[in-house]
């Protein structure tokens, strides 16, 4: 009865007080220092409207304050106001409305917000959305321009291509967002010990599985989940990623797939990726009798409140994670691991576990003795392991064509790219950074002041190899999704519930078997443009 009167306590106070997370519920902006809601909109006033959610905006705030700083050097009557939203719907919305109702130049946006950029997008030249290529250009710190020292796997989701050919760019991402598997050291330690990964090293999932195994003979949940809420896509995703490769991924969502002779070809086949289902695969079996017993009847909130409090020891989630969770739970003893590698990517490789975990620590560089495998095997394995799950593609910013201090946001976002404007966002944010080229670790001055859970979110962010739904390509952008039946259901609760369960085998077939012997396949290359 007290155990229950916690987590009710701590239910109602996460609802009041945590922040909200992409699938999670809104929160306020209690003190916002830059309201400017009666301030007329003029050449010396950069208007920012923002999403206030998962991440928050005191990193706005901190970017907002040393901006103007520099700016008031030459422009002593430059101010910035900000207003702060719960719903991106609102933010685009407010948008369209266009110059005569809208004052706002700079917008930050959250998961929301593709749909919308697609159709603005449908007509470059009418669109409402500012080309900022100008800022991707631009040398911050008279080294690399800004789409150098950004990831390429994280670069080619903001490329558009104009109709003579050339690039350009109209958002840009605002946050390094990285989800992983999270582990709750509390559980882990009292059950193994300080030096646990000593002995339960989790390099990849068939060490998952044996960590769940033991954690299980002790009577502890090794994993839970959500009833309606999607939280493992951010595991079996890059586990799909890492057996078929970025490329590959990148094929998919174009509808495009190697046929028999070697040549590219469109066609359902793409569904017959044998990644799709080794990704499954892994999830069955890692969740098959070592899942919370109540995860199918509980809500996102509640799940993760359990999952602080030790019910399991592991559960996947971003790094917004910690940010929600820290007035319930200040002293916290989380951190992100990197995402274990495919077991069967050895079996593809033709290599053994023991071989697949010793390349892992080889890449990792927690061993110096390169194992006896061929350089390409250790490179797949290179890229696997760095393959991280992200958000980044979908909290973007953007300009108001119309925006009368159109010319101050494209300075802001210059700033916010340089090394002074990422080292004050780490500095504010405490774990999370932006993805252009800056090394916190190597900057004692903020690094010294991290804790675990923000050295270890910034451990994973620092080598990724970016995953995430591509929704800048055809089938991606038409809302194909990696695994039809997860609109029914997140895949954690098909593999687990007591009625109507699903295989993995069925939950991988299902989409050929689906567009392969209907209309569905025409259908869906003309929803993405490819044919007419």
């Amino acid at each position: 009865m007290k155990m229950k009167k916690l987590i009710s306590v701590l239910l109602g106070a996460l609802m009041c007080l945590s922040t909200a997370t992409f699938a999670g519920c809104s929160v306020t902006d209690p003190d916002n220092p830059y309201d400017g809601a009666n301030k007329a909109d003029t050449e010396n006033t950069l208007d920012i409207l923002t999403l206030n959610k998962g991440y928050g905006v005191n990193w706005l705030y901190a970017l907002a304050d040393a901006f103007t700083a520099k700016q008031r050097e030459t422009n002593p009557n430059f101010e910035i106001t900000i207003r702060t939203e719960t719903e991106d719907a609102t933010i685009t919305a407010t948008l369209e409305n266009g110059l005569s109702y809208c004052k706002y130049d700079l917008f930050f946006t959250g998961t929301d917000v593709l749909p919308f950029i697609k159709s603005s997008m449908a007509s470059p030249s009418t669109a409402l959305l500012a080309e900022l290529s100008d800022v991707y250009n631009n040398v911050p710190d008279g080294d690399r321009a800004v789409k150098e020292l950004m990831d390429e796997s994280l670069l080619v989701a903001f490329e558009k291509e104009k109709e003579n050919g050339d690039k350009a760019y109209y958002t840009i991402p605002w946050i390094n967002s990285t989800s992983s598997l999270l582990v709750n050291d509390d559980v882990m330690i009292k059950a193994f010990g300080a030096d646990w990964q000593k002995t339960y090293p989790v390099r990849t999932t068939d060490e998952l599985v044996t960590v769940a195994e033991a954690l299980k003979a002790k009577g502890i949940s090794a994993f839970i989940h959500a009833a309606e809420t999607h939280y493992y896509n951010a595991m079996y995703e890059p586990w799909w990623a890492q057996y078929e490769g970025l490329d590959a991924v990148a094929d998919f969502y174009s509808g495009k797939y190697t046929n028999a002779s070697g040549d590219s070809a469109i066609g359902p086949e793409i569904f017959l990726q044998e990644g799709r289902l080794k990704a499954v695969e892994a999830l069955e079996e890692v969740l098959t009798g070592h899942f919370y017993s109540a995860s199918n009847n509980i809500g996102w909130n509640e799940t993760q409140t359990r999952f602080m409090l030790g019910d399991a020891a592991f559960f996947p989630n971003g790094d917004w994670h910690n940010y929600e969770m820290a007035e319930a739970f200040p002293s916290s003893n989380v951190r992100m691991l990197r995402m274990p590698v495919l077991s069967s990517l050895g079996e593809k490789l033709q290599i053994t576990e023991a071989q697949l975990c010793a390349a892992i620590d080889y890449v990792d560089g927690t061993s110096t003795q390169k194992p006896a495998i061929s350089d390409e095997a250790i490179e797949k394995i290179r890229e696997a392991r760095n393959i991280t799950f992200s958000y980044s593609n979908y909290n973007t910013a953007f300009a108001a064509s119309y925006g009368k201090g159109l010319n101050h946001a494209k300075e802001f976002l210059k700033f916010m790219t340089s090394i002074e404007g990422q080292r004050v966002f780490a500095k504010s944010m405490q774990g999370s950074t932006l993805p252009y080229g800056y090394d916190v670790s190597s900057d004692p001055e903020i690094w010294n002041g991290y804790n675990a859970w923000a050295k270890s979110c910034y451990g994973v962010a620092k080598s990724a190899k970016y995953y995430f739904r591509r929704n800048d390509l055809p089938l991606g952008g038409a809302g194909l999704v990696p695994y039809r039946m997860s609109n029914d259901a997140p895949l954690e609760v098909l593999l687990t519930r007591s009625n109507n369960r699903k295989t993995a085998q069925e939950i991988a077939d299902a989409d050929y078997a689906y567009y392969s012997n209907s209309t569905a396949w025409t259908s869906l290359l003309r929803q993405a443009g490819i044919i007419r």
